[in-house]
């Protein structure tokens, strides 16, 4: 049996006007464990900032693995379920995709698991968040801290060398290293444990 590689944590501190830069990088997914089975509404009033009356607000479309759904009382299960979460999006695609809209009959809802046999293995969820909720959630989410392929992180910062210079510090599994290097230390780990911070939160 191989044996795991293990996850490193990586914190990034940098300036608070360049945060929702890094909100963006919630679009490519960031991967969250849960129960096999459990409820789209369940896993979303587990995540940071995502009350009741947001999910029921602003959370207009969701995804789960390409399809639109409806219902949250949808099931998430398989081996790496996608779930995807939008606000309410333009046009005549808006508005058949949004959840609980009257077109949404224009669509196919996914079919319900047989979760009568459950598995005891956890499932690893893939979430992608689009525009005004990856703004609003995605500090608390990256403050918290996130699991993200490492490729995601890199391939952004590379197309973006400003915000690599602008970060003011970078501690890689409890040790500060300089912000040219983590890249490169980091480049045969296929996923990391991501905080991002700023200068802002270091002063309370």
């Amino acid at each position: 049996m191989e044996k795991a590689i293990q996850t490193p944590e990586l914190s990034l501190t940098i300036n608070p006007r360049d945060m929702s830069f890094y909100t963006t990088l919630l679009q490519s997914g960031i991967e969250i464990k849960c129960p096999p089975y459990e409820p789209v509404a369940r896993f979303l009033d587990g995540l940071p900032g995502f009350t009741v009356d947001y999910i029921a607000d602003i959370v207009q479309t969701i995804f789960l693995d390409g399809t639109a759904v409806d219902d949250l009382t949808t099931p998430l299960s398989g081996k790496n379920p996608v779930l995807a979460l939008s606000a309410a999006m333009p046009g005549l695609a808006g508005a058949i995709f949004r959840r609980n809209s009257f077109h949404a009959a224009l669509r196919t809802t996914p079919d319900k698991k047989n979760t009568q046999n459950i598995e005891t293995k956890k499932v690893t969820v893939t979430l992608k968040l689009f525009n005004s909720i990856a703004f609003d959630r995605g500090p608390e989410l990256l403050q918290n801290s996130i699991i993200i392929k490492t490729g995601h992180l890199l391939n952004y910062l590379a197309k973006r060398p400003s915000l690599l210079s602008q970060i003011k510090q970078c501690v890689l599994s409890g040790k500060t290293v300089n912000k040219e290097d983590f890249p490169f230390l980091l480049a045969d780990f296929p996923r990391i444990k991501l905080t991002i911070t700023t200068t802002h939160d270091s002063l309370r």
